[in-house]
């Protein structure tokens, strides 16, 4: 105890340690105090005491101690993978021994593994002749789970015992050669060598002999003497011919050799002897054939092979000459001394005869023909990226072409061809040969040339790379992607087929494993970043950059161009400029021009300028085949899982089998990312070694959780729901969330995945076995029952809906579709289901509010100091938050956007405009500035922007509008390593700063500097930009002044806002040069042509969009000046069609409901009945009156019936079809309609807008009254009058506003069958009646035949613009004339029938004495119009 001042202090003397079992217990003890009274001590007086209890925390202070520091073993080189080497356990005597102890094991050739308990083994086979050497050392590291994380390291030291498992080499050279008739000569000698020990007896002396399986012709014609002595003892041969040979018979002699070492161990190698030609043999005429495949951009000037004349001797080129057969074609060039044809880039596809003559001065021949036919043919784009390559080996072009035409196959070639479409099935039409070629190009050189070449080294594996592409039925071409994954599925029949091993590969990676391309090779090779690439396709593009190589044959040549694959790790391609082709569009996507550029018209459900599908469903034994992961580091993969499975495979790359024929050194490249036990898992197996990583964390919850998959130069990190989750003040580490593990071999230079397709959700093979393929870890068996959904490779998203491949898959997620539909959600068109299994609700369409989604947002204009603040109603969570809003700006605006902070602002987490570049920041007292910016995509253009900002722990994300490729940014520090000691160690360590949003924390707009309450000054404030929509963490926050406001917040404060996002027009006092004008587009002026119209010439002409088929679902595109008009089929809407219209919503209550709306509709019937009845007495006495009344030639009466119609907008795209509102009493029936227009007569289009005129009105009022008491009774003595609003002249009219005609009273007095009528007008909405001049004929709906208002009737005597009067007037056009006809014309008949009936006899008999008429004038807009007597029509 130490006093210092009026306070005691406890110290301790010596170190405590929580290890110690006896201070694990505690301290307790008494500690006495006085204030030095009298008596001291000894006054109780003056003192006092007090127990004190001392615990003791553990804490993290002890690395793990292994047993022993050193091992040292000894093992044969052949021992067994799986084999235990040596167990060095470790403990951690924190936590009371009880802390787990992670192992990882480095170095030892990365052969090694270790298991949970310290236990090392062999994962693979050991060579000690495979460039370790025989001893090795490899490091054992023990790591804690505490934090920091200590480790402690312990070496094991591997010697190896040679066993003789390597047999004797061959050395060079081997390549021999003999001239042609020569007698029995010296050839070579031929010495060998051994990789293992020769002291153990492992190697010389070596025996040679000749193999007892060579070919007749070869054991008769060489011979091999062993010599013991030769090469210093260790042994040789002499290589003898017995003979003399003839080229004409064999060219080349291949001959096997047996070497044998001293332990018995034998090899068998082969040699072979070229025959080296003489002049011997008259040449003849001879013919050639050369198949030219070229590309449409051209290229350089293509090598066509040698003119071909029928010579036994091939090696006498120095003696003879070529030359053309008369005048040179102008697209070809001979070369006169080696007869090497070249074609022009400017040739074109065609058939071309070139003629030849070839002279011998040997044997004294001039001008003997050789004739040359050259076909030419366009190799499409198409074909090309459809592409794959199919590598073959050992074989050359040359060999494999032999024999084979493009019409009749034949050859080693055409039985490939044979093996691919069976493997294809009957979807393959045909298959097309693109491109082939191999290592070497071999020129003909002299034969002194070849006598003096030696072999140095040892010859590389001849190969032949063939690309082919599958022409499906349709002549649509098959997804590479599922070309490849077939073949690889049918890998071992292939093989079986064409006797040879094949590989899909290209060349390059056949190059790399001979180690160096020939020098003797011609052929150059395109750069990746030079070739324009679609990221669907295995093969590069067509372009002038792509070289052609010749496969001579003699009599033929094949000429194409060659290909390679293209290695696209993380291009980030811009679709908004590109040109339409049939790939800019996925999923049923159409790629039309618009004012702004080509873009894409999308179904509903797809995302992004290229229509992508995020989601896909698997039932639980589907998957789904998408293109190859990039084999490039740094690599990251992340994808969204939705499940409650436990066990599901959720990717896979590697073997396409379920075995493995050849020898797994190294082991097969696969990774997986699994779920084992709900738990998220990946296994990669391959060169690197083998890896597993698991979370602790359990993921089948039926919520969505997001995986990140990242490989890099250290090693492997998996990560869960972007560590922003799960979040604690006494979590310290991120082990809940993330794990990491460095590569265990880390000087190879392999690629760490597999070229064959990614499966998703489950496999198309037969799972595979991990002995047959030397994994050390199983895979789960079981596929997904769930969905996968945001899949992103190196930020780029994976289209889900058209996978090259797929079974018991479907695209969207339906398990969470159906959860809104089973919760009685129904999110509408416009609006997508989120929330899990759990808690599905509906998230809106950026913009869009309210019910389904069917209401638009209001914005809010930001001008000079303005700024609001809202107050939360909820708390986000402090580590995992998410902001969006859209933004509208023009030019280079700087300002915040939004601010979320704490009380005393020390976390602030924030989106701020730098010069129009969105970025994103969080800001601490206890950390240092992390910003992510969005510098590819600038918001400066006028349009609606959507800004999406996610903060999860560590890890910032910004992204704009779909937030694809880049359009997207991020900062995930979670997944930063750095390499310690060969120890792959996080960046960050310490937690991530929560973000306690308080009530006033929310700033949009700028932040104000308060004084007393009162801003002085507004900072970082925004101009002249809109903001609209804000969410957090998925919650719509009020937006004044429009919204003050909603369930999740209120505004506080604001200033300087406005309503709306409306800008001055900057047409103001500005022309163009005709005939382009002004265009205003927010804030922006441009002179242009119309919406809709392109300068063509001088002229601004209308665009057809039609053209570009923009109505989707088979809709039927009108063409309007401007833009165009979709009508929808009855299983569609939207203004593309692009909707499929939506099922009703089941409902758990449907039998009792059906039985209440059974019940209520027969009442509804009844009731209906009665008005009809009483309708029908009414529409008799109207018939009779009407009978007797006069009226005006040529104008329809209108009688009680008023008709609502929708005001028709001019806009660049018209929008859902409008409504006509009908009123029939008191029944209301919805008629669709399209644009009410007057068109001249005869015309066939029903939609033709003109532009909006004024149209001069006349009212016509016509009245009847009557005297018999029988009328007086059913007019209660009132006139019933008719109104009819008539126009002048008009040639063109278009329909524009609601217009109401004044209501007319009549009083009048009968007097002799006369009534003078005096009557008064007063305004009420009415009908709106246009009647067009001579010439001009009522625009009359033309009904579908099934069209059930055909069909129905309330009565005779209906008025005009009731439903039987609307029947009465349905036409339909005539396929003979195109004049139109009555639609149902049995329903006049039916009319006229019930006319005769009594009760019609009955009305006809009421009074007819008096009929009067008034006729008014008067126009629209106030002005006069003059009478005319020209014929009038009207139209309702």
């Amino acid at each position: 105890m130490r006093t210092e001042g009026t306070a005691g202090h406890l110290v301790a003397i010596k170190t405590l340690d929580y290890e110690d079992q006896a201070q694990r217990q505690g301290f307790r003890f008494m500690v006495q105090v006085t204030d030095r009274g009298r008596g001291g001590w000894s006054d109780a007086r003056h003192t006092d005491t007090a127990w004190v209890e001392v615990k003791l925390r553990d804490v993290n202070d002890n690395p793990p101690q292994f047993t022993r520091s050193h091992a040292h073993v000894t093992v044969r080189e052949d021992t067994a993978p799986g084999t235990l080497l040596a167990a060095l356990p470790a403990i951690d005597l924190d936590m009371m021994e009880q802390q787990r102890v992670d192992y990882r094991v480095l170095g030892g050739w990365g052969a090694l593994t270790v298991d949970g308990v310290g236990g090392v083994r062999l994962w693979r086979a050991l060579d000690r002749e495979g460039g370790g050497g025989g001893v090795g050392v490899a490091r054992v590291v023990a790591v804690d789970e505490g934090h920091p994380s200590l480790s402690s390291t312990a070496t094991l030291t591997i010697t190896l015992d040679d066993v003789n498992d390597c047999p004797p080499r061959l050395l060079p050279p081997t390549l021999l050669h003999v001239t042609e008739g020569a007698p029995a000569s010296l050839l070579g000698l031929l010495t060998a060598t051994d990789d293992d020990m020769w002291a153990l007896g492992h190697g010389p002396p070596f025996v040679f002999t000749l193999a007892p399986s060579n070919p007749s012709h070869v054991l008769n014609t060489l011979n091999i003497n062993y010599l013991p002595s030769l090469d210093s003892g260790r042994g040789g041969a002499q290589v003898w011919t017995m003979g003399p040979l003839d080229r004409e018979e064999h060219r080349q002699l291949a001959a096997e050799i047996v070497v044998t070492d001293a332990g018995g161990l034998a090899a068998t190698h082969p040699i072979t002897i070229i025959v080296d030609d003489i002049n011997d043999n008259p040449m003849r005429p001879g013919f050639k054939t050369v198949h030219l495949w070229k590309t449409q951009a051209g290229g350089a000037d293509a090598a066509l092979g040698r003119v071909y004349v029928e010579d036994p001797d091939d090696w006498d080129l120095e003696d003879k000459t070529f030359a053309w057969a008369g005048p040179p074609h102008p697209l070809f060039t001979l070369q006169n001394n080696t007869g090497e044809i070249f074609a022009s880039k400017q040739l074109r596809e065609g058939r071309y005869e070139l003629h030849f003559t070839v002279s011998d001065r040997v044997w004294g021949q001039t001008n003997v023909p050789a004739n040359v036919t050259v076909a030419v043919r366009y190799l499409s784009p198409e074909a090309l990226t459809h592409a794959v390559p199919v590598t073959l080996m050992p074989t050359t072009p040359a060999a494999l072409t032999a024999g084979w035409t493009p019409s009749n196959g034949g050859g080693g070639l055409g039985t490939l061809m044979e093996a691919v479409k069976k493997v294809v099935g009957n979807a393959a039409e045909a298959v097309e040969v693109v491109s082939v070629y191999g290592l070497h190009t071999f020129p003909q050189p002299a034969a002194a040339d070849i006598i003096l070449t030696t072999q140095d080294s040892p010859s590389p594996i001849p190969f032949a790379s063939v690309w082919i592409s599958v022409k499906q039925t349709g002549r649509s071409f098959m997804d590479p992607v599922k070309l490849h994954g077939m073949l690889a599925l049918h890998l071992q029949h292939l093989e079986k087929l064409m006797k040879l091993r094949v590989a899909l590969e290209d060349t390059r990676a056949m190059e790399e494993e001979n180690g160096k391309v020939s020098s003797g090779s011609s052929i150059s090779y395109t750069s990746d970043t030079q070739v324009p690439h679609n990221p669907s396709s295995v093969a590069s593009l067509a372009s002038m950059a792509l070289p052609l190589q010749v496969v001579d044959t003699n009599s033929t040549s094949l000429v194409t161009p060659r290909l390679t694959r293209a290695q696209e790790c993380h291009a980030h391609k811009r679709h908004d400029d590109e040109t339409c082709t049939t790939t800019s569009c996925l999923n049923g996507g159409r790629c039309i021009r618009t004012d702004i550029g080509n873009r894409c018209m999308c179904p509903g459900g797809s995302w992004g300028p290229q229509c992508k599908v995020l989601a896909r469903t698997f039932s639980g034994s589907g998957w789904a085949w998408v293109r190859p992961l990039p084999p490039c580091l740094p690599t990251t993969i992340s994808v969204r899982l939705l499940t409650r499975n436990q066990d599901a495979m959720i990717l896979y790359s590697g073997p396409l089998s379920s075995s493995f024929n050849h020898p797994h050194y190294p082991p097969t490249p696969m990774i997986a990312l699994q779920l084992a036990g709900g738990q998220p898992q990946v296994v990669l197996e391959g060169a690197r070694g083998p890896m597993k990583l698991q979370v602790n964390t359990t993921l089948n919850t039926g919520t969505w959780h997001t995986l990140h998959l990242s490989l890099n130069a250290q090693g492997m990190t998996l990560m869960v729901d972007l560590c922003g989750r799960e979040w604690a003040p006494d979590i310290t580490n991120d082990a809940h969330c993330i794990v990491r593990t460095p590569w265990i071999n880390t000087r190879v230079t392999e690629s760490w995945s597999s070229s064959v397709p990614l499966q998703l959700g489950g496999l198309a093979h037969p799972y595979p076995h991990s002995a047959k393929f030397g994994w050390s870890t199983d895979l789960v068996q079981e596929a997904l029952d769930g969905c996968i959904s945001h899949l992103t490779v190196n930020g780029e998203l994976v289209d889900l809906g058209e996978p090259a491949y797929s079974s018991g898959s479907e695209r969207g997620c339906i398990p969470q579709e159906n959860a809104c539909r089973d919760a009685l959600v129904s999110c509408g068109l416009r609006a997508q289901c989120v929330g899990g299994l759990n808690n599905p609700s509906c998230e809106c369409q950026p913009g869009l509010m309210g019910p389904e989604c069917a209401s638009p947002t209001v914005p809010a204009a930001f001008g000079q100091a303005s700024y609001t603040k809202v107050a939360l109603s909820f708390t986000p969570d402090p580590y995992d938050v998410m902001l969006q809003l859209r933004v509208r700006a023009r030019g280079h605006p700087n300002g915040l956007v939004i601010q979320l902070a704490d009380t005393q602002q020390s976390h602030v987490l924030k989106l701020c405009l730098h010069g129009g570049v969105a970025c994103a920041s969080v800001t601490g007292m206890e950390s240092a500035l992390q910003e992510v910016c969005l510098e590819s995509f600038p918001l400066g253009d006028g349009s609606w922007h959507t800004i999406r900002v996610g903060r999860h722990g560590h890890n910032l994300i910004i992204s704009v509008d779909d937030g694809d490729g880049w359009r997207r940014n991020e900062t995930l520090s979670s997944l930063l390593t750095t390499a310690r000691l060969t120890d792959m160690q996080p960046l960050v360590t310490a937690p991530p700063l929560p973000i306690t949003v308080d009530r006033q924390g929310v700033t949009i707009g700028g932040i104000p500097e308060l004084d007393e309450l009162s801003p002085v000054k507004v900072h970082d404030d925004l101009q002249d930009v809109c903001i609209d929509d804000v969410r957090v963490s998925g919650h719509s926050l009020p937006l004044p002044p429009f919204v003050n406001e909603t369930v999740w917040g209120q505004v506080n404060t604001q200033q300087n806002l406005e309503q709306g996002c409306t800008a001055p027009d900057f047409c103001t006092n500005s022309s163009c040069l005709p005939p382009l004008s002004c265009q205003d587009s927010w804030r922006h002026a441009t002179c242009s042509c119309q919406p809709g119209q392109q300068l063509l010439g001088r002229r601004c002409q209308d665009v057809d969009e039609c053209v570009f088929q923009p109505c989707l679902q088979g809709g039927t595109c009108y063409n309007l000046r401007p833009g165009y008009h979709c009508v929808c089929g009855p299983a569609h809407t939207g203004d593309n069609c692009e909707w499929a219209k939506l099922p009703s919503d089941p409902n758990p209550f449907t039998a009792p409901m059906a039985i209440a709306a059974l019940t209520l509709s027969v009442l509804v019937i009844v009731v209906i009945g009665i008005l009809l009845n009483i309708r029908l007495h009414r529409s008799r006495a109207a018939r009779g009156m009407a009978g007797r009344s006069g009226g005006v030639e040529g104008v329809t009466s209108v009688v009680e019936t008023p008709v609502e119609v929708q005001a028709v907008t001019d806009t660049p795209h018209i929008r859902a079809a409008k409504e006509e509102n009908v009123l029939l009493d008191s029944l209301k029936i919805k008629m669709p309609t399209k644009q009410i227009l007057l068109s001249p007569k005869g015309t066939k289009h029903l939609v033709t807008p003109i532009g909006p005129l004024t149209l001069g009105e006349k009212v016509i009022t016509k009245c009847s009254c009557c005297e018999d008491v029988r009328c007086k009774e059913a007019t209660n003595n009132s006139p019933r009058c008719s109104t009819a609003a008539v126009t002048t002249t008009v040639t063109e009219a278009v329909l524009e506003h609601r217009v109401g005609i004044a209501q007319v009273d009549c009083s009048t007095t009968c007097n002799n069958a006369v009534c003078p009528v005096t009557c008064s007008r007063k305004p009420t909405n009415g009908v709106l009646q246009v009647i067009t001049s001579t010439g001009m004929s009522s625009v009359r709906p033309l009904l579908a035949q099934d069209d059930l208002r055909a069909y129905a009737y309330e009565g005779d005597g209906s008025p005009s613009g009731s439903l039987s009067s609307t029947v009465l007037g349905l036409q339909t056009e005539s396929m003979e004339d195109d004049s139109p006809k009555p639609l149902v014309p049995e329903y006049g008949e039916v009319l006229d029938l019930l006319k005769s009936l009594p009760d019609a006899l009955n009305s006809s008999t009421l009074s007819q004495d008096c009929r009067a008429g008034h006729t008014t004038q008067k126009t629209v807009g106030g002005s006069k119009s003059p009478k005319t007597k020209q014929k009038e029509v009207n139209i309702t």
